[in-house]
C-alpha cells in the first residue's frame, strides 16, 4: 500500500512539474516517463537555443511520443527539422500540425512562407490573416506584411482580407514609426485598395503624420481624405466639431496652443454645436490655432465666425497662411456686410513650400469665440 501511494505521489509530482514547465520552460522537469510532453518540449526549446536545432530533434520527437496529437509538439518538430535543413521532414511535420489545427503560430508561418514561394497570394493572405487575428502584434508581422505587400498581386489579395475589417488592420497603420519608406507606401496602397470603412480618422492620424514628416504630402492627403470625411473641403473640421483638447494632434487636425498663458475651452451653443472659447492671458499676441494645409498656388477666400463675442474685440484675431509661423505676415479680416459675427480675408499661396500653415493669432486679454472656418479657392 505504501509503495502504491509513493508511486502515485511521484506520478503526481512529475505531472505537476510537467504542466508547470509548459508555462515556465526553465522550471525543473523530468524527461523519460510516459507523460513528459511538456518537459520534452521545454527541453527541446532550450536545447534549440543553447546548442542548435539539430541537438533538439530527439527531445522534439520525445514530445510527440508522449502526446502524438499535440499540434504544438508536432509543430516544434517541424521547426527544428526546418532549421536543421531537413526540409522534407519539416514539410511532413507541418502538414500534420496543419491537420491538427491552424491556431499554432509556426504552422501558420510555415504555410504562409510556402504560399509566398509558390506565389499563391490568396492562400498566403488567408494564413497571414489567421495569424494576425490571433496575435495582431506578432513579432513577424512587419516582415510578413512586407513580403505580402511587395507585389501588386500580394497587395490585391491582402486588401481583400482587410475589407473584412479584422482587428489587426489598425496595427498596420499605427505602428509605423520605424517603417522604411517603401514599406510605408505599400501600406498606403493597401489602404487605398481596401477603401472606406476599414480605418477611422484617429486610426489614420499616425501614418498621415509620418507621411507629412517625410514630405509625402500627396500620399498623406489621399489617406486623410479617404478616412477623415473631409468631403473635399480645403480645411478639415472647419466647424471645430472634432477638436480634442487632450490628445496630441497629428495629421491635418487642428493644433491648439498648449501654453500656460492661453486658455482654450470647447463650448456648446443652444443647439449643441461646438465652438472654441479662446483667450491669451499673457502680454503678447500668440498663435492659438493652426492647421497644416497643402494648397496649390493661387488666391483663396477665408471666412470665420466669432459667435457670442463682443464685436469690439472680434477684430483682435489675425490670420496668416504661409510656410511657417510669422506674425508679421498675419492680417485682420473684414466683417462681411449684414453678418455681425462673420469675417473674411483674401489670402494668397505663393507655391514656395509644399505645405502651408493656417494660423489664427490672438491679441492678449481679448476673449473670443471662434467657429465655422471655411476656405475656398478664387478661380
Amino acid at each position: 500500500m505504501i509503495t502504491l501511494l509513493l508511486i502515485l505521489a511521484i506520478a503526481a509530482l512529475l505531472s505537476g512539474t510537467d504542466r508547470q514547465c509548459r508555462e515556465f520552460p526553465n522550471s525543473p522537469s523530468f524527461v523519460g516517463w510516459p507523460y513528459d510532453t511538456g518537459a520534452a518540449r521545454s527541453r527541446a526549446m532550450r536545447t534549440f537555443v543553447t546548442k542548435g536545432p539539430a541537438h533538439a530533434i530527439g527531445f522534439a520527437r520525445r514530445a510527440i511520443a508522449s502526446d502524438p496529437i499535440s499540434v504544438q509538439a508536432v509543430s516544434l518538430l517541424g521547426q527544428v527539422m526546418l532549421y536543421s535543413q531537413h526540409t522534407d521532414e519539416a514539410h511532413k511535420a507541418f502538414y500534420v500540425s496543419g491537420q491538427l489545427g491552424w491556431r499554432d503560430r509556426m504552422t501558420q508561418i510555415y504555410w504562409l512562407d510556402q504560399a509566398l514561394q509558390s506565389e499563391d497570394y490568396k492562400v498566403a493572405s488567408e494564413r497571414l490573416d489567421a495569424l494576425l487575428r490571433q496575435a495582431p502584434l506578432d513579432e513577424s508581422r512587419d516582415r510578413l506584411l512586407a513580403a505580402m505587400a511587395a507585389t501588386d498581386a500580394g497587395r490585391a489579395a491582402l486588401a481583400d482580407r482587410l475589407k473584412l475589417s479584422p482587428a489587426w488592420a489598425r496595427t498596420i497603420v499605427t505602428y509605423v514609426d520605424d517603417l522604411p519608406t517603401d514599406q510605408l507606401l505599400e501600406r498606403i496602397d493597401l489602404m487605398r485598395r481596401s477603401g472606406k470603412g476599414v480605418w477611422d480618422c484617429p486610426d489614420s492620424e499616425k501614418i498621415t503624420q509620418r507621411l507629412i514628416n517625410l514630405g509625402l504630402i500627396a500620399a498623406a492627403q489621399s489617406i486623410w481624405q479617404l478616412n477623415c470625411d473631409s468631403s473635399g473641403a480645403l480645411i478639415y473640421d472647419g466647424g471645430l466639431e472634432r477638436i480634442d483638447t487632450i490628445r496630441k494632434p497629428m495629421g491635418f487636425n487642428w493644433q491648439i496652443a498648449s501654453r500656460g498663458d492661453v486658455n482654450v475651452a470647447i463650448v456648446n451653443d443652444v443647439t449643441g454645436h461646438h465652438n472654441l472659447a479662446l483667450e491669451v492671458t499673457g502680454v503678447t499676441t500668440l498663435p492659438i490655432l493652426r492647421q497644416v494645409l497643402s494648397l496649390k498656388q493661387g488666391r483663396y477666400n477665408l471666412t470665420w465666425a466669432t459667435p457670442a463675442t463682443n464685436p469690439a474685440r472680434a477684430d483682435s484675431i489675425q490670420v496668416s497662411l504661409g510656410c511657417g509661423a510669422d506674425l508679421s505676415r498675419a492680417s485682420s479680416g473684414t466683417r462681411i456686410p449684414g453678418e455681425r459675427y462673420t469675417w473674411r480675408l483674401l489670402v494668397e499661396v505663393d507655391g514656395k513650400c509644399p505645405v502651408q500653415q493656417l494660423i489664427f493669432w490672438l491679441a492678449p486679454r481679448t476673449p473670443i469665440h471662434l467657429d465655422d472656418i471655411r476656405l475656398s479657392r478664387i478661380d
